[in-house]
């Protein structure tokens, strides 16, 4: 699986869909501390966006290889 880096001031993660039509989480940030993160369902994106707005990364996540 890819790792993705979250930066130290990423702010607060979000779950969304994206133009496709598959849930993604984002934070509210914009350049090169925004963070975009493909998920598979919407249950894999809510518990993603608890880890990420629990701080329980240590800088960076495991996200699924495909979509």
């Amino acid at each position: 699986m890819p790792r993705q880096t979250i930066p130290k001031n990423a702010g607060l993660f979000r779950v969304s869909t994206s133009k496709s039509g598959n849930y993604i989480v984002l934070n509210n940030m914009t350049g090169k501390n925004q963070v975009i993160i493909p998920c598979r369902d919407r249950e894999q994106a809510e518990e993603l966006c608890r880890r990420l707005n629990a701080g329980e990364h240590n800088g960076e996540v495991f996200v699924p290889g495909k979509v």
